[in-house]
């Protein structure tokens, strides 16, 4: 009993750490949009592009969790699409 007490705290904080660690990434990407638009590297247009783009990320990350395990392919897959609106986000600030 006391094992399963312990594993299912050591589960829902390893999750709340990867909950958080997602969150900041997504906080990080938004700040470096705000700061863009305010800037006026980056018009109206182009920060909803981002937004759609990120919005797609994060409903990736959700899909690959929905089922309780998030596969090799899975986080491949993911990986590639947040390095995407990563340089989406430098080529619209840099262009």
């Amino acid at each position: 009993m006391k094992n399963l007490v312990l594993s299912i705290t050591i589960l829902a904080s390893v999750l709340s750490f990867a909950q958080q660690r997602e969150d900041r990434n997504l906080r990080g990407e938004r700040k470096r949009v705000a700061q863009g638009v305010k800037s006026g590297e980056i018009n109206k247009k182009e920060a909803a592009v981002i937004h759609e783009q990120a919005k797609d990320v994060k409903q990736a990350k959700r899909a690959a969790a929905a089922d309780g395990q998030i596969t090799v392919k899975e986080k491949a897959k993911i990986a590639r699409q947040d390095r995407q609106l990563d340089r989406t986000i430098r080529r619209k600030k840099h262009n």
